[in-house]
């Protein structure tokens, strides 16, 4: 029987490049991006014979299909994060993170894929999700206040893969991340904020009075599960998932006390926020400790000692060399048009 191939697409970002870290040599792969971000040249994949790299975009559906061809399992990440997006890029976030999922979906169900595994997010819980599970409400924003588009695209992601599932007999299954962090995090987060700030001097911005509280999950924690999901798909068919580390809980405020004494010197100041902000975001993970036999390993400490180490190494790059990386990468791989 041949290797299972598996298409990853966000497969360039920071979750995606982690979770190809580790299936590598396991499965054949085809990471799929369109480079808006892109944290695979900070890896040495590319470098593998089993890895074969797709630039596209997810809203184009002749490429979905193309891609999916022979595929066995897709797993979804490719998405526009970010709370900044979300207010600058309202209407695009919607499109890629609601009709790319479609796109994929069709082309999934048309080729045969035999599961999809589709990456939510623990904002469909709205800004109170304290020891939230699976089944817990879905209480979102108003539809007036931007900040809740992200929320909404991934809601109806979810929606619309366990409906596909269930219509084309594949097996779907939806996985809510809460709040994961690691090396190689690009774009918007409060630990890459928080580090990226103290190691070039500059002080770390918290808004408001820092009392909202988050469950941090080491990226390696999550991918764990990805791939306990992958192995078992009989486990997780028709299932949502919270996957984070409910016992590694801190207000931003604490985590930015934590990476000040990791990085001596660092001012922390207080800064004004208008925007809607999400009070609590810890999960209850019963569920995946029971039926994927789930389990973070990674505490907090470790964690930002890890990232911290890394982003120290790549601050350089971070600042300066990041947009000329992605160029240099992006020539090197074959385009589908």
């Amino acid at each position: 029987m041949r290797n299972r191939r598996i298409l990853i697409t966000g497969g360039a970002g920071f979750i995606g490049t982690h979770l190809a870290e580790h299936l590598a040599g396991k499965y054949e792969l085809i990471l799929l991006d369109n480079f808006r971000r892109n944290s695979l040249q900070s890896t040495n994949l590319l470098e593998h014979e089993g890895i074969s790299i797709v630039e596209a975009d997810v809203l184009d559906q002749s490429a979905m299909f193309d891609v999916t061809e022979h595929v066995d399992v897709v797993v979804h990440l490719a998405a526009i994060a970010g709370v900044n997006s979300y207010y600058e890029e309202s209407l695009r976030t919607l499109q890629v993170n609601i009709l790319g999922t479609v796109n994929l979906l069709e082309a999934s169900a048309r080729r045969g894929v035999s599961q999809f595994i589709d990456f939510s997010t623990s904002e469909v819980f709205g800004p109170d999700a304290m020891w939230v599970t699976e089944e817990s409400p879905h209480g979102i924003g108003p539809v007036s206040d931007r900040r809740w588009v992200y929320a909404a695209s991934k809601l109806a992601s979810e929606h619309f893969t366990l409906r596909y599932g269930e219509q084309y007999g594949f097996s779907c299954t939806c996985v809510r991340p809460f709040n994961i962090y690691g090396p190689r995090q690009t774009g918007e987060g409060a630990i890459g904020n928080f580090l990226r700030a103290a190691l070039v001097g500059e002080p770390l911005n918290v808004y408001n009075d820092g009392s909202p509280i988050r469950a941090w999950c080491y990226v390696t924690d999550i991918v764990e599960a990805i791939a306990a999901i992958i192995a078992r798909p009989e486990a997780a068919v028709g299932q949502s998932f919270n996957i984070g580390n409910p016992r590694e809980i801190e207000t931003t405020l604490g985590l930015a006390r934590r990476i000040a004494r990791l990085v001596p010197g660092t001012e922390i100041c207080h800064v004004r926020m208008e925007r809607a902000e999400v009070r609590a975001r810890v999960p209850s993970i019963e569920k995946a400790q029971r039926m994927l036999g789930f389990e973070p390993k990674i505490d907090l400490d470790e964690g930002l000692r890890r990232t911290l180490e890394w982003f120290s190494r790549r601050t350089s790059d971070e600042n300066c060399g990041h947009r000329s990386g992605q160029d240099g990468v992006a020539a090197r791989l074959p385009v589908r048009g």
